[in-house]
């Protein structure tokens, strides 16, 4: 691997053990302790590219898992009370 950065061309790339993370096809995939390089003075992290090779294969092609997660509908100017006073209170026992 390079020792001097590619991006700054100032800095050295030092090896590091980070987590790597990317949307593949809306779903996010979480690896830790991937091999890197970091820069010491830019902060740019460039990844093993054997590693992310793995990656690709234990993705495979058929890509990720689909992403399950149904976002919550954001709130409409409808459903938000428009004073404090409006908004409801438990009725005490």
């Amino acid at each position: 691997m390079l020792e001097t950065c590619p991006s700054c061309q100032v800095g050295r790339l030092r090896p590091i053990q980070t987590t790597y993370a990317h949307v593949y096809d809306d779903t996010l995939i979480q690896m830790p302790n991937i091999a890197a390089w970091k820069c010491d003075v830019c902060g740019e992290t460039l990844y093993d590219p054997e590693a992310i090779r793995r990656i690709e294969v234990l993705i495979g092609d058929a890509g990720p898992p689909p992403n399950r997660h149904i976002p919550a509908p954001a709130p409409t100017g409808n459903d938000l009370p428009a004073a404090a006073d409006e908004v409801p209170r438990p009725r005490p026992k």
